[in-house]
């Protein structure tokens, strides 16, 4: 009988210890949750991108590429697409957007186009649904899927395309290097309307949409204002406004307010109504950078090395913040920060209010493209108000 009772026990211990050794197994099977920080991104010449922790500065990732990022990168659906120019000494190929996971830095898909002449990517693209328009040197606008990157439709301009493109109402808007300001479908690629200021007057400021009108600058030194529609679909000017200098700037049109820089070292604010000049207030250098709107506040960087605050409604100065090089970058602003990158190869997280730096991180290399920041809420994505080369 003890016998028969120490045989039953000894099979309760064994099953008793599968069990928790199963049980040990089943735990260590169980997906573990990633956890990702919030970043704020930027490209350098010294083709490389970084993320960082908006708030602390910590680097969050960090991917080179073969050549130099001028274009801002675009922040779309958790992904990262970022075009490169080739300069010295980088020698890669350049006529390839790079897919990145905005939350790792690890580079998913590059989309090169097959066939295509060789290009530069000085204008950071767009996307909208499944497709990115992405404008090139190649005088080319791409619109590309953004699984497959199997190409739409091509528009070919009348020269190189170093402005980004917008969209808008079913169109897509974007101009030349030769002068000339197009409307194209953006389902078909078929052209809706164009205007033409003609060589050698170039474009490489970004259009700005503030319905029912486009502003955008130009090397003769004026800022176009264009009607978005028309019934003959040719593109109807409403004014121009003339500066003392080439605007590369992108203007920024809210409240009834075109706001842009120039090389005549100004920043002017222009009725968009009317093409009168509210108000415009003097750097020490040329406005290359392109101005965000605030709140009540215009920031906006100068090749004189500083980033200015400027009172919206007088353009009275709130504070400037000095570097110890140009500042072509455009700011982000988020959460009460303003992030720009500097020629003096530091990106900045100043206080929007104060003027006072957060904190500043050496990226090794000079930056003219503007930052995004990627919060992690998927509801929004923080891209550049202003997109592409405005150097």
């Amino acid at each position: 009988m003890l016998q028969r009772w120490s045989k039953i026990v000894l099979s309760v211990c064994t099953a008793s210890l599968l069990l928790a050794a199963c049980g040990k197994k089943q735990s260590d099977d169980n997906p573990q949750t990633t956890t990702y920080s919030p970043s704020i991104i930027i490209g350098s010449d010294n083709g490389v991108i970084y993320a960082y922790h908006p708030v602390t500065g910590a680097k969050n990732w960090e991917l080179g590429l073969p050549s130099s990022v001028y274009a801002s990168p675009l922040l779309y659906n958790e992904m990262l697409y970022v075009g490169t120019v080739k300069l010295p000494p980088f020698a890669g190929n350049c006529d390839t957007l790079y897919k990145i996971n905005a939350n790792t830095g690890v580079l998913i898909k590059k989309m090169t186009i097959a066939g295509a002449t060789p290009f530069s990517i000085k204008a950071t693209p767009i996307a909208d649904g499944k497709l990115i328009y992405l404008a090139t040197t190649n005088s080319n606008l791409y619109a590309i899927d953004t699984g497959s990157a199997a190409v739409s439709w091509t528009f070919t301009a009348d020269g190189p395309l170093e402005s980004s493109p917008t969209i808008y109402n079913g169109q897509v808007y974007f101009a030349s290097t030769a002068g000339t300001i197009y409307c194209v479908d953006k389902a078909t690629g078929l052209l809706t309307w164009s205007y033409a200021v003609g060589a050698p007057k170039s474009f490489t400021s970004s259009p700005s949409i503030c319905p029912p009108f486009l502003y955008i600058g130009c090397s003769d030194s004026a800022v176009y204002s264009m009607y978005l529609t028309s019934p003959t679909s040719t593109g109807i000017n409403k004014w121009i406004f003339k500066t003392g200098g080439a605007i590369n700037s992108s203007p920024a049109a809210a409240a009834g307010k075109c706001i842009f820089g120039s090389n005549d070292f100004k920043v002017y604010c222009v009725d968009t109504s009317t093409g009168l000049k509210i108000w415009s207030d003097s750097t020490n250098s040329n406005v290359n950078s392109s101005p965000v709107i605030y709140g009540q506040v215009v920031y906006i960087g100068s090749n004189d090395y500083h980033l200015y605050a400027l009172n919206i409604i007088n353009g009275g100065v709130k504070w400037k913040f000095a570097t110890n090089g140009l500042i072509k970058s455009s700011p982000l602003c988020y959460k009460g920060t303003i992030y720009i990158g500097s020629y003096d190869k530091h990106f900045y997280a100043i206080d929007s209010v104060a003027g006072t730096m957060k904190w500043d991180n050496n990226v090794n290399g000079q930056m003219q493209c503007s930052p995004v920041l990627d919060d992690l809420s998927r509801k929004n994505n923080y891209n550049s108000q202003v997109s592409g080369y405005t150097n």
